[in-house]
Parts: C-alpha cells; sequence; structure tokens
C-alpha cells in the first residue's frame, strides 16, 4: 500500500509539475519580485535607492493615522455584516442585531470623515484612478450580468435561426479589441455627423461630446456647468461631492463599449447553464399555475447563480485589470476621468520611469482585487446547485 501510494503520489506532481512550474515562474514569482522593487527608487537600469516603505508613504501620506482609521472602518463593516448574520436563538438575533447597527453606523462615520482626509493627504492621482475602476466596475458588471441572462434566456428559446443569433452576439468579444475600440471611437466621435450624434438628432437632443467629456453623467444630467469640487468646500465636502458628480461622460461611453463587447459572451456562458436545469422543474411550474416570469425568478434566476458567481468573479477582476479598449478610447480632453488603475500604472512605469512606484500601486491594486475575491468567495454557500 506504501509503495502504491508513492507511485500515485509521484504520479501526480509529475502530471501537475510542468503547470505548476509556469504558475511559480510567470505567477507567484512576479508577485514576489514587484514587492521587493516596490521598496526600492527604482529605474529602468536596475534600483537606484533602497526606499523601504517611501512609495507606499507617499502614496498614502506622512500621517498613518487616516489610513488606519479607513482600515478600521472597512474592517467595521464585515464585522457589521458578521453581527447581522447572527443565528444563535432569539437573545442572539437581537443582540446581534443591535451590535451590527452600531458597529455598521460607526463604520460609516469614519469612512465617510477618514477617506477624503487619506486622499488628501495622498497621491491624488492614484485615488482618482481607484475612483474610475470602482465606477466602471460599477457601470459594467451588473448590467453584464443582466443583460447577458435575459439575453440567453431569449436565444435558449427555439426559434429559427438562434444559432446565428449566438455566433452574431459573440463576435464583439471574439474580435480583436483594438480593431472593436477604434471603430466604436468612430461610432463615438464629437462630431455633429457622428453616428451617436446623429441618433440623438432624431430625439432634438444636441451633439455631446462623448470619449472628449470630463463632466461626470450626474453632473450634467443636473445642468452643472464646472467640472470638479467647488474650491470653498472643506475637504470632506469636496471630496464626496466628486463621487456625486458619477462617472464622467467618458467613462460612460466605454462603460457602453464593454456592454456592447461582454454581453454576448456572458449570454453564452449562461447558456450552459441554462443546458443543466431540468425542463422537469418548468413543467412541475406551469402544472402549479406559474406563469413565465415567476418560474425565471424562481427556477432560472436561483438555479443559475453558480454561472452568475462565476461571472461576477471574472467581471470585478476583469474591470480592474482592464486595459487594451481603456487605452485605445481615452483622450487627454477627458482630463483623466477614464483612467483606471492599470492606465495609471501604465503612465507612472512608462512615461514617469517609475519603476518602484509603479510596482507599489501595483501591489495596492493587488491588495484591493485579492480582498474583493475574498468577499465574494464567502458568498459562495448561498449558491444553489442542481440535482
Amino acid at each position: 500500500m506504501r509503495k502504491q501510494r508513492l507511485r500515485d503520489n509521484i504520479a501526480g506532481y509529475l502530471f501537475t509539475g510542468p503547470a505548476l512550474i509556469l504558475i511559480g515562474i510567470f505567477s507567484i514569482f512576479p508577485v514576489f519580485f514587484t514587492v521587493y522593487v516596490s521598496l526600492f527608487k527604482w529605474r529602468p537600469n536596475g534600483p537606484a535607492g533602497f526606499l523601504g516603505l517611501g512609495n507606499y508613504v507617499e502614496m498614502f501620506g506622512g500621517n498613518p493615522l487616516w489610513l488606519l482609521l479607513t482600515l478600521a472602518s472597512i474592517g467595521g463593516f464585515v464585522l457589521a455584516a458578521f453581527l447581522l448574520r447572527s443565528r444563535r436563538g432569539a437573545a442572539g438575533k437581537a443582540l446581534g442585531l443591535a451590535g451590527g447597527i452600531g458597529v455598521l453606523a460607526a463604520s460609516l462615520v469614519a469612512f465617510v470623515v477618514a477617506l477624503p482626509y487619506l486622499v488628501a493627504q495622498g497621491d491624488k492621482e492614484v485615488f482618482d484612478s481607484i475612483r474610475v475602476t470602482i465606477w466602471y466596475s460599477i457601470g459594467t458588471v451588473p448590467i453584464q450580468l443582466a443583460a447577458g441572462m435575459v439575453l440567453a434566456v431569449l436565444l435558449n428559446q427555439k426559434v429559427a435561426g438562434r444559432q446565428a443569433f449566438r455566433v452574431v452576439y459573440l463576435i464583439p468579444y471574439i474580435a480583436p479589441a483594438v480593431a472593436t475600440a477604434a471603430i466604436f471611437e468612430l461610432l463615438l466621435s464629437l462630431r455633429t455627423d457622428s453616428f451617436a450624434n446623429q441618433l440623438l438628432g432624431l430625439f432634438g437632443a444636441q451633439p455631446l461630446q462623448w470619449l472628449q467629456e470630463p463632466r461626470g453623467i450626474f453632473q450634467m444630467l443636473s445642468g452643472a456647468a464646472a467640472y470638479g469640487p467647488a474650491p470653498a468646500m472643506g475637504v470632506i465636502p469636496a471630496y464626496w461631492s466628486e463621487w456625486a458628480q458619477g462617472p464622467s461622460l467618458a467613462m460612460g461611453s466605454i462603460i457602453i463599449y464593454s456592454w456592447w463587447v461582454f454581453i454576448g459572451y456572458y449570454s453564452l456562458l449562461y447558456l450552459n447553464g441554462l443546458s443543466n436545469i431540468p425542463r422537469q422543474l418548468y413543467e412541475a411550474a406551469e402544472v402549479d399555475g406559474a406563469g413565465k416570469l415567476r418560474s425565471f425568478f424562481s427556477i432560472t434566476v436561483p438555479l443559475l447563480s453558480p454561472t452568475t458567481y462565476l461571472l461576477t468573479i471574472l467581471g470585478v477582476m476583469g474591470t480592474f485589470k482592464a486595459f487594451t479598449h481603456i487605452f485605445v478610447l481615452r483622450h487627454a480632453a477627458a482630463a483623466g476621468t477614464v483612467d483606471p488603475v492599470s492606465v495609471s500604472i501604465f503612465f507612472t512605469y512608462f512615461r514617469k520611469s517609475r519603476l518602484g512606484y509603479a510596482s507599489a500601486v501595483s501591489m495596492l491594486l493587488f491588495a484591493i482585487v485579492l480582498g474583493l475575491t475574498v468577499l465574494q468567495r464567502r458568498t459562495e454557500k448561498r449558491l444553489e446547485y442542481g440535482d
């Protein structure tokens, strides 16, 4: 038995060895080397001086109070969620509810106060790029999930030519990103005769700047003309007023491009999930008098939760790492309102030749993506798997 177990272990390591070596060289080693580079003032020809945590201090500012308070408030949100989910008897539920609400309120106040001061003392360019990335993720992932699921249900119907429709909806995803982004740039040109502005003209609207408009969408809807916070504002209202402006119209245009590219891909994966749902469930629901809408929300949505979970992880990670199409579609006139963290790292690395500082920002991005992935993994136990 020992010899057989030893042979099985050796065979297993031989099969997984090549993959482990590739992962180690191209995935694990670069992470540790990035940490190493972030501790130096690194130039293209090598290190020019050891800084320790100097790059991180520059990023977050010299006073660690606001960073610690911001991190403590984020930890408070996690603790509040744990307390609100308490299931230990009636007394435990009541105590957890009261404690969770109290911790949540305190954490929210601390976060609202600490984050603006953290941004004010740190690198505003980095934190602005984080805000752009968050808006990009919020604007793309939920819409792509919802539209992809609905489109998959429609394409799953027994209609003529459905295979052709599946291919057509997938073409934007399989086409080269640079080519599709260049075509989309022409469609959203600021010229009055561009496709987007001509479409607006049909409804009597004025032409827009689209990819070159730095004003926020909510700001434009409210009729405000200025870009950025009013100079007379304090630190806290000035920071949150920038959030209240919403993503810029330029970023909104890139979000529309992402919908066009990824909705077809999401629908294809949802179609695979739909094929695993037994038809007997729909037939039983129909016998019980449930309509199509009720069956969709009671059967389709819950049983597609594993696919939704996978696409959510891939979508969030993808938006935080997105680069190619954003780089092609960005314009200097947008005033950096379309530059996510990935683009900011690129400019810091190649244009400013600050390799050490770019590595430090990369580690911040890695920490954010890792934290979001861990939080999403915590929701896996709520998934519905069909038999």
